[in-house]
C-alpha cells in the first residue's frame, strides 16, 4: 500500500468513526447561532413546600419527596449546590430536581427534563460527563488530522486541477480572515 492509499484510508475510516460527533456538534452549533438554547422544550415542574427543613436534610427532604411523589429520580443522586439559584440539585443534564428556600418555611421544588436539542447544546458546551468531553477532544484532534489529510490528498496526491484547488485554498483562506476580522 502507498502513502496515498494509507492517506485515503485513514481518513475514511477517522471520518466514519466521527461523523455522529459531527453531526451532534453541527447541528447543536447551528441551533445556538439561531438562538436557541439548552433550555429549548424543557419541561419544568414547580412544587411549593411550606414547611422548615434544616440545610443539612435538603438533600434528603428531595429525595424523600421525589420518591414519595411518584415523581423521577435522577440516575445520579450525588447533592451538588447551585450559587446562582442557591439551591441543593441532583442529576445531571438531561433531567435535574433541586430544593431551593424561599423563606424560613417555604421551599421551591423544581424538577427540570430537557428536549434531546437541548441535551445536544448542553454537550456542545461541555456540560456534560467528563467522558464525552474526552470524546469531543478527541473529535477535534481528528479534524485536524482530517483536513490535513484531505489537503495531502487533493493537493499533493491528485495533480489534476492543482491550480484550482489551491485558488479556492486560498480564497477559503482570506473569505475567513476578512469576515472574522470583521466580526470583532
Amino acid at each position: 500500500m502507498n502513502k496515498n492509499q494509507l492517506f485515503r484510508q485513514i481518513h475514511i475510516y477517522i471520518s466514519l468513526f466521527f461523523l455522529p460527533m459531527a453531526f451532534i456538534f453541527s447541528i447543536s452549533g447551528i441551533a445556538y447561532i439561531f438562538g436557541f438554547k439548552q433550555d429549548i422544550g424543557i419541561k419544568e415542574e414547580n412544587y411549593i413546600i411550606k414547611q422548615n427543613i434544616k440545610d443539612e436534610e435538603q438533600g434528603n427532604f428531595l429525595l424523600n419527596f421525589l420518591k414519595e411523589n411518584n415523581l423521577s429520580i435522577p440516575s445520579n443522586t450525588k447533592l451538588f449546590k447551585d450559587k446562582k439559584n442557591n439551591s441543593i440539585n441532583i442529576g445531571g443534564i438531561h433531567y435535574q430536581a433541586s430544593i431551593a428556600k424561599i423563606n424560613d418555611n417555604e421551599y421551591k421544588i423544581t424538577t427540570k427534563t430537557r428536549s434531546l436539542l437541548g441535551d445536544l447544546i448542553m454537550l456542545h458546551k461541555n456540560k456534560g460527563m467528563w467522558y464525552f468531553s474526552v470524546l469531543s477532544i478527541a473529535f477535534g484532534c481528528a479534524l485536524f488530522f482530517l483536513y490535513f489529510s484531505g489537503l495531502f490528498i487533493t493537493l499533493f496526491a491528485s495533480k489534476k486541477n492543482r491550480k484550482k484547488q489551491i485558488y479556492v485554498l486560498l480564497l477559503g483562506i482570506l473569505i475567513t480572515f476578512l469576515l472574522a476580522y470583521l466580526s470583532l
